[in-house]
């Protein structure tokens, strides 16, 4: 298994530029990570490893509240600002057994996520 990474903390500094970056790479996104991060991370590492995708190159940890507050989420489009959730950069990875790995684990692409939840907000605005 490759060395263990950091995990980037998003918050009120580097949010904008996280989850713009998130969005427009597509990152691959974990929604809903209890217990210790560094375990979800050197699992996702191994599994990935061993599937012949590679390794991702660093881990981001997000909240609920993060993502509420910058896409201004609410009612039951909202998140629990404590959901604990993990993403990282497709680069350094075979994409196309990413999607499959993806699929079977049920985990999301970060500009889908934003996308739908967009979607949902215009629409809760709307009946205002």
């Amino acid at each position: 298994m490759s060395e263990t990474r950091q995990i980037l903390k998003v918050n009120a500094d580097n949010r904008e530029a996280t989850f713009n970056a998130a969005y427009d790479g597509s990152y691959y996104t974990i929604l809903g990570c209890a217990g210790d991060l560094n375990e979800w991370m050197a699992g996702y590492q191994e599994l990935l490893e061993a599937r012949g995708i590679g390794t991702p190159k660093e881990f981001i940890t997000f909240k609920g509240a993060d993502m509420n507050e910058f896409y201004g989420l609410t009612g039951n489009n909202a998140y629990n600002d404590e959901l604990t959730c993990l993403m990282f950069p497709l680069n350094t990875l075979d994409v196309a057994k990413l999607a499959i790995f993806r699929l079977q684990a049920e985990d999301k692409w970060f500009d889908d996520i934003v996308d739908n939840n967009q979607r949902r907000q215009e629409a809760i605005n709307e009946q205002g």
